[in-house]
């Protein structure tokens, strides 16, 4: 495969929108435009509460945000500092690296990494040996979820040709795997399999962070936004920690404000699931909240070696800085009664 920056994880359909704070509120602030991969969804609900509830105006900062399916263009505009800010999953950062984009990613947002492999309850699959002989589809051969494949087969010393097949189908799964065409298929796990039982039955989940926790989305800059501008990455870091803060803490009024921003939706339970299903893989084990693990790093980055995605190991202290996560907000601390992660045995 020729090197490049790949389309990433939250990535099912072409959409733009953007939202920004009320005029009154931006006096004096510093307009900055904060790139998001995907559509308006329940999944970015801690950049909606942190939007609303002010906490970028208090940093200083008058915030729109992007929406757009095109992580490649978003990362690279951030390279060349045509964009500051944006939301971008660890291994891109890595593939970037490796072309000399001078990026950065400095607050881990996703402590788990958000893909699995779901099958039918029927097919008993609940570990990852037992993909051996089956058909696995994948979205497509590059991107996180196939790194994450990838990175899971290796992680248990499977290989693909250990499988019966790997078919690419791209975000079609729940129609296939309902049909019986597929035996199992890499997914989201916060709404893939939600949506899967919807239509059709309850899926067994396979978390590939139980067996290779690469590093998922974070927030990202550029060498000369931080060199210039170290306050515009703190107020960014700030802001969504305690937006993030707020929404563990109370998934509900998330939720509503949520509404806001994504065009359309509703009460919908399904939704709603998928907003506590995210909450569980943003929660830190730590409780620091935004701090990346080196070993999370060294991992990613020893998959595209293995994968042959880069040549050669980068100096990781330049990929990712822990300088501008900020303390851990009380409320971070506050488990979310009743979350539980749907469809996972």
């Amino acid at each position: 495969m020729k090197l490049k920056f790949t389309v990433s994880v939250l990535v099912l359909i072409a959409a733009l929108g953007s939202f920004s704070v009320k005029p009154s509120q931006a006096a004096a602030q510093t307009p900055l435009t904060l790139f998001l991969g995907y559509i308006p969804n329940v999944q970015f609900a801690p950049v909606y509460v942190a939007l609303d509830r002010g906490y970028f105006a208090d940093a200083g900062l008058n915030i729109t945000l992007e929406h757009s399916y095109n992580e490649t263009d978003g990362l690279t505009r951030i390279g060349v500092n045509q964009l500051q800010f944006g939301v971008i999953s660890g291994e891109q950062i890595i593939l970037a690296r490796a072309q000399s984009a001078p990026v950065v990613y400095f607050f881990r947002w996703y402590q788990k990494f958000p893909v699995g492999i779901a099958s039918p309850v029927s097919a008993n699959i609940t570990d990852p040996k037992q993909l051996a002989g089956h058909v696995v589809s994948v979205p497509a051969k590059y991107g996180a979820s196939y790194i994450g494949f990838q990175a899971l087969l290796n992680a248990v010393g499977l290989k693909e040709s250990d499988l019966k097949d790997v078919q690419e189908i791209g975000f079609n799964t729940a129609p296939l795997l309902c049909a019986g065409k597929i035996d199992a298929s890499v997914v989201y796990v916060a709404n893939e399999p939600v949506q899967i039982e919807q239509q059709c039955f309850k899926t067994n989940v396979i978390a590939i962070s139980d067996y290779a926790n690469l590093v998922a989305n974070g927030f990202v800059t550029n060498e000369t936004t931080i060199q210039n501008h170290p306050d515009w990455v703190r107020g960014i870091a700030s802001a969504f920690a305690k937006g993030l803060a707020d929404t563990i803490a109370d998934p509900d009024s998330a939720y509503t404000i949520s509404k806001k921003y994504i065009p359309n939706l509703g009460d919908d339970p399904v939704q709603k699931q998928v907003l506590l299903n995210s909450i569980l893989l943003w929660k830190s084990p730590t409780n620091t909240p935004g701090y990346s693990d080196p070993a999370a790093w060294k991992l990613t980055q020893d998959t595209l070696l293995a994968m042959k995605l880069i040549a050669q190991p980068l100096d990781l202290s330049k990929v990712f800085t822990n300088d501008y996560v900020p303390a851990p907000p009380a409320a971070t601390l506050q488990a979310t009664s009743g979350a539980t992660l749907a469809a996972t045995p």
